[in-house]
């Protein structure tokens, strides 16, 4: 091997990253971002995105550091991973393959939304109390086909090329942009002032933020290429802040013109009714002023955009499980290549699997979006924690930029992730603290043999399945009981064994002998999910979205936030509890005593998993 192996050359200037970052923040959630948010929050909407773009902006700048220092693939896996070691970077790997493959499915929603257009039956006419529309048994017969197509397309290698992307790139940009231009001549100040600038208070700007993320995930995509960066120091942050700022001001243009041109009766609301305006898509508004062309460039511009997307997506979901299972962290069949095709193609079409799932379950966007923003929220907080777990461990690492202010900054984006999560309402955060739970008992079966013994999987899938069907039980057929917390008990009971009894029975593997050893640094993880769910149930009655927890969606009893915690007292509790948690886990991740070379040697060491073979799933 030659002394003197070759380098990547650095030939990312300043207008090419900022372009890569932009495209990779853009998708097809700001083809819906408008109405969502607006549904929410009315005109205050804008102050929604201004604030989020700060805190994006916090959220993206650790990445900056972190891939410039260490540039390796599978960064949202690979950099915790790199700090909190194997079980940490694989709950944290866990949360992003989550936001993934929902991701995906939000993504096809809002494709199937604007196809529905041209296309009679796609969706409902029906929607919940924001106003929001779902697609039929029809419509996601339609994104299940999509699906299929987006999966063979990966499957045979087939690259969503450069001259590909630069269509998708223009189609949304450009559509995106005449509409806010053009309904800037369309202005009504009245939208902004007669019926008050925040008609569902600030708790209502609060919830805008946190169904407004999801539009602005992909900011790390700056720090992909930090190999190839022309002077990365000054580089990577710029055009990070750059690019966010892009966004927020193209994000504010088509809000600008959507909320203050918005047509109300031409659009079917109630002057000021801005809570029905959810299920409204740009078009809509467009043909509200008399531009049906206008209307139909957008519709095409929203389809040509979320096809390029779904493709880039159907290719991102399948490479996390990839990742993983090469680390001996997943299923060992995902990390085959087909030597057909040169692809992923058994963790392909596993996660092109689960986004289907998630289609059927979930046929509506701002919901899919919520759990998946509420599942991305731990990695990019996780990477603010990373950063400064690496200055300590791994001192000596020449870093080309280093975040200023990290010891303030750091913890703040943690906060702010933390508080988004909170933000992102009764019961989604419930479901994503449940769902990232489940990585606890995936870890030891992908990675400790002893735990694929036949006794040891009979216990897992006798408690689980156990716990559910009395809680099944409990829930649909026991006599109602008395009354607990103000609810018929056996119901109430059952919705505990689900949501709580059965994350229990998982943290309890974390505490067994063979398994604290090696558990007892990632606790603070589970403590912050499960502190997460608590103060949700406590919370601010405000933030409930489309409960499934209540008679109108065919559940017994409802379930929903206690509203012990109210506004504003929550955020101080939350703020105190992230702020704990970060300097919990950045000490598990640092033990006093040991030398930061010691430390990182062992980050570098490589999986610490017993490496027998695995069959399959047990």
């Amino acid at each position: 091997m030659s002394a003197n192996p070759p380098k990547l050359k650095r030939e990312v200037g300043m207008l090419g990253l900022t372009s890569i970052t932009v495209g990779g923040i853009i998708g097809s959630g700001i083809f819906a971002l408008a109405a969502t948010m607006g549904s929410t929050a009315g005109p205050a909407a804008l102050i929604a995105l201004v604030f989020l773009g700060g805190i994006v902006v916090l959220l993206a700048l650790p990445y900056a550091e972190l891939s410039s220092t260490y540039p390796i693939t599978g960064g949202p896996y690979s950099l915790p991973r790199r700090a909190l070691g194997d079980f940490g970077g694989f709950l944290i790997g866990w949360g992003y393959f989550l936001y993934a493959f929902i991701g995906t499915a939000a993504i096809i929603d809002v494709f199937v939304e604007y196809l529905g257009t041209y296309v009679g039956g796609l969706t409902t006419t029906a929607t919940n109390s924001y106003g929001a529309i779902s697609i039929t048994s029809l419509g996601v017969g339609v994104g299940l086909v999509f699906l299929v197509l987006f999966t063979l397309l990966n499957i045979a290698g087939v690259k969503w090329g450069s001259a590909f992307a630069i269509v998708t790139t223009f189609s949304k940009i450009i559509p995106l942009v005449l509409f806010g231009v053009i309904g800037l001549l369309f202005l009504r100040v009245g939208n902004f002032t007669a019926f008050g600038l925040t008609p569902f208070g600030w708790t209502g700007v609060a919830f805008a933020m946190s169904l407004g993320f999801f539009a602005f995930t992909g900011f790390e995509a700056a720090s992909i290429p930090a190999e190839e960066v022309r002077n990365p120091k000054r580089t990577l942050p710029r055009a990070t802040i750059l690019s966010v700022g892009i966004v927020t001001a193209i994000y504010a243009l088509v809000a600008v013109a959507f909320l203050g041109g918005l047509r109300w009766f031409a659009v079917g609301v109630m002057p000021g009714d801005w809570g029905a305006t959810g299920g409204l898509l740009l078009n809509n508004v467009a043909d509200g002023w008399g531009l049906p062309l206008l209307g139909t460039i957008v519709v095409v511009g929203a389809i040509v955009s979320t096809l390029g997307a779904g493709g880039d997506w159907v290719l991102l979901q399948g490479r996390m499980p990839y990742a993983m299972a090469k680390d001996h962290l997943f299923f060992k069949s995902l990390a085959k290549i087909s030597p057909r095709f040169g692809t992923p193609v058994v963790a392909l079409v596993f996660a092109s699997v689960l986004t289907g799932i998630i289609l059927v379950a979930l046929p509506s966007f701002p919901e899919v979006a919520l759990v998946a923003s509420i599942t991305t929220l731990l990695p990019y907080g996780a990477a603010a924690l990373a950063l400064l777990v690496l200055r300590r461990t791994d001192p000596n690492t020449e870093r080309p930029y280093r975040l200023p202010y990290a010891m303030v900054l750091t913890p703040l984006a943690f906060v702010f992730a933390t508080v988004l999560i909170y933000w992102a309402s009764w019961p989604w955060t419930l479901l994503g603290v449940f769902l990232m739970l489940v990585g606890v008992p995936l870890y030891f079966l992908f990675t400790k043999p002893s735990f694929r013994v036949w006794t040891k999987v009979a216990e897992l899938l006798g408690a689980v399945g156990g716990l559910t069907a009395l809680a099944l039980y409990l829930v649909y057929r026991a006599p109602t009981g008395g009354m607990l917390l103000g609810v018929a008990a056996a119901p109430m009971i059952g919705t505990a064994l689900l949501f709580v009894g059965i994350p229990a029975y998982f943290v309890t593997l974390l505490l067994r002998r063979s398994t604290y050893p090696e558990s007892k640094a990632i606790l603070w993880i589970v403590t912050y999910l499960g502190g997460l769910g608590l103060i949700s149930y406590l919370g601010d009655q405000f933030f409930i979205y489309d409960n499934f927890l209540q008679p109108s969606q065919g559940y017994p009893i409802t379930v929903q936030p206690m509203g012990i915690i109210t506004t504003p007292y929550d955020l101080v509790v939350l703020v105190a509890f992230a702020l704990a948690m970060f300097f919990w886990g950045f000490y598990s991740a640092v033990p006093r005593g040991r030398a930061p070379a010691e430390l990182a040697s062992d980050r570098s060491s490589g999986p610490s998993v017993e490496t027998v073979p695995m069959a399959g799933p047990p």
